[in-house]
């Protein structure tokens, strides 16, 4: 989802522009490299993509790289920049009329966003990335949603001061569920695109949403208004959030969890325990933590195990005495945060989940925002090519759209407020979910995640 994005704050350095001049005054090698690029953050995300790996590519020395491109967070940028092109150019030559104006330009992206799925998984993994603080794009993307979410919202504003809106609509949160939805979609559809009908679900979306905030009902095509049927506001006219692919609640004090959620799956000792499997548990928990700490910082690729044994005080082959593999250590931090989701245990105790839990996992998530920061980094990187953890989160959105289909369809019926399925209503939540939580984790203080979670519940169950 991406309007026109504004200079982000390192745009001094961006794209290596200055002294040796712009790509866009004919230079073909610098085109050439930032296409190159392109592919190689969208296969392995920026900490484990090679300078030398893209100048190979191109036909030139690693060097060669560097004289258009003086380090590979301007390459990064630039690449970034280079996908803001491609869709400004395409949807965003001139500010939109109306806000109905503004979500058909949206629609037109997402369909053009379905073309590129390089660029799309590009910008899901770099974004996702950026989560952490410390990576190079965070500045990038926390200007960019700045922007674009100031464009969505003048454009609802303008429209309820001209009366093509209503008066009582809430234009930032609608604005910031907009994005979301985008962004989230994009997520369930680069993992698997015949899971996902990207283009088509924001499309319906985006029309049960202006037709529910126009006063006379009319939708998309604001030269023929359509007729104003009596139904209720569609999921998408409030604030956004609802399970996803969050970490389930743990204990809620300290004193019960421990100190991360490697403590989660510490068991009492039992009788017969003997005091070295005491500590080998304690070490394996000190390495599931250490290691969830380093994956939310840089990535599963980009993440050496000296860097996750150093930060549990442990040489490597220390760390490679509980755990064989960087891969092994991956699929048990996973694992773990299965056996602490919500949702799983409700299904597994054979409970139905239901909405009033998603409102508790959104609480539980602002408390622990290193854990939701490493599930949303790992989330996004495992759309990258050949990711050991793809499999995982294929079957997980997979099984958590159906279970958030299943509490849907048990607490509100078959149709929803403005006539969704439960299937169609479960990837929107989903979608919300991960793209309101990823808008949190950038800029934390503009954003009341549970508060967003908690109006979208109320309006799903009321229909108002």
């Amino acid at each position: 989802m991406s309007p026109r994005t504004p200079p982000p704050p390192s745009a001094s350095a961006r794209s290596g522009r200055g002294a040796r001049g712009g790509y866009g005054v004919g230079d073909a090698r610098r085109r050439r490299i930032i296409e190159v690029a392109v592919k190689h953050f969208a296969d392995r995300g920026y900490h484990a993509t090679s300078l030398a790996r893209i100048a190979e590519e191109v036909g030139i020395t690693q060097p060669g790289v560097l004289h258009h491109f003086r380090t590979k967070e301007q390459l990064m940028l630039a690449a970034l920049e280079h996908r803001d092109e491609l869709a400004s150019a395409r949807e965003f030559a001139r500010r939109p009329r109306s806000a109905a104006e503004a979500l058909r330009t949206l629609v037109r992206l997402a369909e053009f966003n379905a073309s590129q799925p390089g660029l799309v998984r590009m910008f899901t993994t770099l974004a996702g990335e950026a989560a952490d603080p410390g990576h190079p794009a965070h500045a990038y993307f926390t200007g960019r949603y700045a922007m674009v979410l100031g464009l969505i919202e003048d454009s609802l504003r303008e429209g309820s001061q001209s009366g093509e809106l209503r008066g009582d609509v809430d234009h930032g949160a609608i604005a910031r569920e907009v994005a979301a939805v985008m962004d989230g979609l994009q997520i369930q559809w680069c993992l698997r695109p015949d899971s996902v009908d990207m283009a088509g679900q924001f499309r319906q979306y985006a029309e049960r949403l202006i037709r529910s905030i126009t006063p006379d009902g009319r939708g998309l095509d604001t030269e023929s208004p359509g007729p104003a049927p009596a139904v209720a506001p569609a999921p998408g006219t409030g604030p956004a959030g609802v399970s996803g692919t969050g970490p389930g609640p743990v204990p809620a004090s300290e004193s019960d969890a421990g100190t991360g959620p490697g403590a989660v799956a510490r068991e009492p000792a039992g009788p017969g325990r003997g005091a070295v499997e005491e500590r080998a548990s304690g070490r394996r928990a000190g390495i599931l933590l250490a290691a969830l700490e380093v994956f939310a910082e840089r990535g599963f690729r980009g993440a050496p195990l000296a860097a996750v044994a150093e930060r549990a005080g442990l040489s490597q082959q220390g760390l490679l005495h509980y755990f064989p593999n960087k891969e092994r250590l991956l699929v048990e931090m996973l694992d773990l945060r299965e056996r602490v989701d919500s949702l799983r245990m409700l299904a597994e105790g054979g409970a139905s989940p239901r909405l009033e839990h998603i409102v508790q996992l959104a609480e539980y998530n602002v408390t622990r925002p290193g854990v939701l920061q490493a599930f949303t980094v790992l989330a996004a990187e495992s759309v990258t090519e050949g990711h050991p953890a793809r499999d995982y989160f294929v079957e997980r959105y997979a099984r958590m759209r159906e279970l958030a289909a299943a509490a849907l369809r048990a607490e509100l019926g078959e149709t929803l407020p403005g006539g969704l399925t439960p299937a169609e209503g479960a990837a929107l939540l989903l979608a919300v979910q991960d793209g309101v939580q990823l808008q949190w984790l950038l800029d934390p203080q503009a954003v009341g995640l549970p508060a967003l979670v908690e109006a979208f519940a109320k309006l799903l169950r009321e229909g108002a």
